[in-house]
């Protein structure tokens, strides 16, 4: 089965299906323009049918996209509900943005090459969270020197907190198994 997926979660992915699986990882970032994702993807995809995205909807139109491939997605809007079922997300309350370490790995990539953002754009729209909630599946050490240039770029406080893949191992299966 062909899968593709977003290099966001590339480590804990890789960690889920195990040594030996080959995933096509496409560039973080893609999601900020919907027709360059669109067309990366169907790209990636080629003739292919019935194969596994590790994506979410990352747009509103994902699944259209992926309709004439008869692939099949994670069952999540974004890359935060594809880590965290719904009661862990709540816990955390509406004002802490959730990242992953490949999110803080690709940041720049995202916001800085992607969006265009420069800090003053990184403060402005970080500054409705109280804090960034940095998800640590224990794969790889987290660089605190990644996480201060966040920080500098955010001027939003960031808290490294421990979590399992145990969420994200079921939705990955799931797409696995067609479901």
């Amino acid at each position: 089965m062909k899968i593709v997926g977003c290099s966001v979660f590339r480590a804990e992915a890789e960690h889920v299906l195990g040594a030996g699986t080959e995933v096509d990882w496409l560039p973080a970032g893609l999601h900020v323009s919907e027709a360059r994702l669109g067309e990366a993807v169907s790209e990636a995809l080629g003739g292919t049918t019935g194969a596994a995205c590790l994506y979410g909807a990352c747009f509103p139109d994902m699944d259209d996209v992926l309709r004439p491939f008869e692939a099949r997605r994670l069952q999540a809007r974004n890359c935060v509900e594809a880590f965290l079922s719904p009661e862990e997300r709540a816990a955390f309350g509406d004002r802490a943005y959730i990242m992953s370490p490949g999110y803080l790995k690709q940041w720049r990539a995202i916001y800085v090459d992607g969006m265009g953002w420069d800090e003053i754009d990184g403060r402005i729209n970080f500054g409705m969270y109280d804090v960034v909630v940095l998800l640590d599946f224990g794969l790889e050490p987290i660089d605190d020197l990644d996480v201060l240039e966040f920080f500098d770029f955010t001027q939003t406080p960031v808290d490294i907190v421990p979590a399992t893949l145990d969420w994200f191992g079921e939705r990955v299966a799931e797409v696995l198994a067609g479901g």
